[in-house]
């Protein structure tokens, strides 16, 4: 990225920064202005099939070894600090490491022979989720042929995902330039010693992270209750945070919000974008991206929306069992709140990007479920989107009963 490029996706950064608090304020997560781009193309079905993106990914995830001895905990907005010191102190706890983790923005990479091999499109970026960790500890953590990789990170270098390493088409050397600085890749690792995120890097957190997701990966001896660890976190949380333990094998990576994949498995399946934040909460998408991935098409029941070509299709099927079943009256097409919407979550520019920037979750009847409110969704339509390949978010920690979100292909 050109220095004039570089300057004008940080002022972007800046302005979004300087005015996060009005964005804070209107942002509402299931209400989502749905983009319609004048450019995007009506669904082939069959087309989409045939071209539907690669699975190995997200099988993968999923072959980890089940464990009641290793844990994560998570709770909404962030553990404390001190919670790995508290847990360390805790009888039946072997040891702890806290993890802290956020959105970076990739300017531009280069191989280790100085072959350009990122350059967005100017003014923009591309999203990259990186964790930081305490190399020494988190090491321990990861499977034994991998802790090497992980225990010789320094600071001012990063261990990729292999993922990742697919996406950049580069390995050991790759020069990354991030929002505020530089790493340089050191070693690859798998998909599962990286929690999912794009890459593990240690040392100072950006700057520009004011609100990191912290959680804690914790080893307990055999035979101990996992609820002595969540007696030992809850004290410390503020009144309004929810607390989630859950051990290796009950979820696919041991992250903060295990409910839904990691930004990585988005990636994978779904393409990689270039972006630039707004003040508001949204990003504005490269328009290269949209026009190969986001399709106008007519599913039962809500009509006309636009989603991600790959998914379409299984949102047309789910809406279909819907009819069948004779629920269509558990839908308000009156209250759909979109698919594609370029955003952030809860359009705080603070945290994550939503998966609705990638096409690949619905919001429906929104103002019956709105978000951190008591799900009012009818049980049966909640099955058969998940027998479609959904999650649902009136699961969650803080529950979002609008939002519907992919997990898997048929």
């Amino acid at each position: 990225m050109s220095g004039a490029k570089r300057f004008s996706f940080r002022v972007c950064c800046a302005c979004v920064g300087a005015l996060l608090g009005a964005a804070a304020i209107m942002g509402v997560h299931g209400v989502t202005q749905e983009e319609v781009l004048p450019s995007t193309r009506p669904d082939d079905e069959g087309a989409l099939r045939a071209s539907r993106p690669s699975v190995r990914v997200v099988q993968r995830a999923t072959k980890v070894a089940p464990t009641k001895t290793l844990l994560l905990a998570w709770a909404t907005g962030g553990l404390p600090l001190d919670t790995e010191q508290v847990l360390e102190r805790t009888p039946g706890v072997i040891d702890a490491t806290t993890v802290q983790a956020g959105l970076d923005w990739i300017e531009s990479s280069r191989s280790a022979n100085g072959t350009s091999v990122d350059q967005p499109p100017q003014g923009m970026a591309i999203p990259f989720e990186v964790a930081y960790i305490e190399p020494g500890e988190y090491a321990s953590f990861v499977p034994p042929a991998e802790r090497d990789v992980v225990r010789t990170l320094v600071p001012g270098h990063a261990v990729l995902a292999d993922t990742e390493a697919e996406l950049r088409g580069a390995g050991e050397g790759l020069e990354i330039k991030l929002l505020e600085g530089s790493v340089r890749v050191s070693g690859i690792a798998s998909d599962i010693a990286t929690g999912g995120y794009e890459a593990l890097a240690t040392g100072p957190l950006p700057q520009h992270w004011s609100r990191p997701d912290r959680f804690v990966l914790i080893h307990l001896r055999p035979g101990v209750d996992r609820q002595r660890v969540v007696r030992a976190i809850e004290p410390l949380l503020d009144p309004d945070q929810r607390l989630r333990v859950r051990a290796q094998g009950e979820t696919p990576f041991l992250r903060y919000g295990d409910a839904v994949l990691p930004q990585l498995i988005i990636k994978k399946n779904f393409g990689e974008f270039s972006a630039r934040p707004l003040p508001d909460g949204r990003i504005e998408i490269d328009n290269a991206w949209q026009q190969q991935n986001i399709r106008s098409g007519t599913v039962p029941v809500l009509g006309s929306l636009a989603c991600h070509r790959a998914v379409l299709p299984q949102l047309r099927s789910a809406l279909k069992a819907v009819v069948a079943n004779g629920l269509a009256h558990t839908i308000n097409p009156a209250q759909y709140g979109g698919c594609f919407g370029p955003r952030f979550i809860n359009s705080d520019p603070r945290g994550r990007l939503s998966h609705h920037a990638w096409g690949v979750a619905i919001d429906i009847n929104v103002a019956e479920n709105l978000y951190g409110t008591k799900p009012d969704q009818d049980l049966r339509l909640v099955e058969l989107f998940r027998r479609e390949g959904f999650t649902w978010g009136g699961d969650w920690q803080i529950p979002d009963g609008m939002h519907f979100e992919w997990v898997r292909f048929p």
